[in-house]
């Protein structure tokens, strides 16, 4: 009854929007993705960059352990390897793979001595941050793609290094959270391009039947359909404050930098309820959640308020 009651109540599910979110709406269904540039440059999108940076580079705060690619023996994990590192976190430590908070003594040691692919930063119970996570013309474009009000169901951030063994992402893939109702949102929070890590999208490829029956696929197999520069293939090549708004049941991959880091904030939102029986993916605060506007509180599973203080 709640997922009923939420359709109801989505403002934007109607066709009455502005004629701006209509034609984005639109693109999405078109396309599987959309790209918004209004915050581009915003006070807002400082405010965070400037709280990521503590965040990463003072207060080490990443989900452990975390993955050293300098620890990677090719032929000693090469069964890890293959599987692109899908496997529990339990596991890669060990096989002596990863590294925790303890070990760190500054974030440069940290990045010379580990040589991390992906630092994933868990959602700050932050207003500022939620304020960019559930933008007003975010909000409108998802829920007139969707027809309801969704759940967040996941926030985090990922800053993203150059490495030598893809991981997980870095593979083509499609995401499976929902077979039926799934977007996501990607915030980047530096400046992108096909040096510090694009993010790749094959446009219309959710109705495409092909690429089913594998977890990940090389960049061999999707380009011999659709190669870069092919109209299909899209690269993001962006400036921070970009926000993409894609339905990622199409094909799509983190590009991994060549060179520097790209610091990218992800949401992902499927229908009410679909994730009830998991643990939360992150947690706000009673007095972070209070500030949030009516309509952004609807968005957060009870689950996701933390009964302590955080």
């Amino acid at each position: 009854m709640e997922y009923i009651s939420r359709i109801n109540r989505s403002p934007f599910a109607a066709k009455d929007v502005d004629n701006e979110i209509a034609s984005q709406i639109e693109q999405l269904r078109n396309n599987g993705f959309v790209r918004l540039d209004h915050l581009v440059g915003s006070k807002a999108i400082l405010q965070v960059q400037k709280s990521l940076m503590n965040l990463i580079e003072e207060d080490y705060c990443y989900e452990y352990p975390c993955l050293a690619q300098s620890k990677i023996d090719k032929k000693k994990h090469s069964d890890i390897i293959e599987k692109h590192f899908l496997v529990d976190p339990v596991e890669l430590k060990k096989h002596n793979l990863t590294f925790e908070y303890e070990d760190i003594k500054s974030y440069q040691q940290m990045v010379t001595d580990f040589e991390p692919s992906t630092l994933k930063i868990p959602m700050p119970s932050h207003k500022d941050f939620y304020d960019l996570w559930l933008d007003k013309t975010v909000m409108a474009i998802i829920e007139g793609y969707m027809g309801f009000i969704p759940e967040m169901t996941e926030a985090y951030i990922r800053r993203n290094f150059p490495a030598k063994y893809p991981v997980m992402n870095h593979n083509w893939h499609r995401d499976t959270n929902h077979p039926n109702y799934l977007v996501k949102a990607f915030i980047f929070f530096t400046d992108c391009d096909i040096n510090t890590g694009a993010h790749h999208y094959i446009a219309g490829s959710i109705q495409d039947q092909r690429f089913r029956d594998k977890t990940y696929y090389p960049d061999s197999e999707i380009h011999s359909v659709w190669p870069i520069g092919s109209d299909q293939h899209k690269i993001s090549s962006v400036p921070a404050g970009t926000i993409i708004i894609e339905d990622t049941r199409g094909l799509h991959k983190a590009g991994i930098p060549k060179k520097n880091y790209r610091d990218l904030g992800f949401a992902i939102f499927t229908p009410p309820n679909s994730f009830r029986k998991r643990k939360p993916y992150y947690q706000i605060s009673k007095s972070s959640f209070n500030e949030l506007s009516s309509h952004q509180k609807l968005y957060i599973s009870k689950s996701n308020i933390a009964r302590v203080p955080l």
